[in-house]
């Protein structure tokens, strides 16, 4: 009965969202629905990140100091400001994770 429900539930979701985004309805979204839908990315990408590099996964703490990931996600910032390319961004990012982590 759960799968039923999860897999009814999952088909109403992507359908309403199908026709509203894909341009199947007449009806075109109000313009400050499609200006506030450009916001979505960066604060879903930020609701995932930050608590991955602030809290310390062995206390469940909010750690600053001696905390090499958010030394490893600056250098990755840092980098994303200058090149503007993911797989140099990734791979600053990871690079100076591992370094930092093998050092600290």
């Amino acid at each position: 009965m759960i799968w039923l429900v999860m897999i009814i539930t999952g088909l109403f979701t992507f359908g309403t969202r199908f026709i509203m985004l894909s341009g199947a309805s007449k009806k075109p979204l109000p313009d400050w629905l499609s200006q506030a839908l450009r916001f979505v990315p960066i604060a879903v990408l930020t609701a995932i990140i930050v608590p991955a590099v602030l809290l310390d996964p062995a206390t469940i703490e909010v750690t600053i100091t001696d905390n090499p990931r958010l030394l490893a996600a600056a250098s990755a910032v840092a980098v994303a400001l200058i090149t503007r390319q993911v797989f140099a961004t990734i791979a600053a990012g990871l690079i100076s994770l591992w370094l930092l982590q093998w050092l600290l």
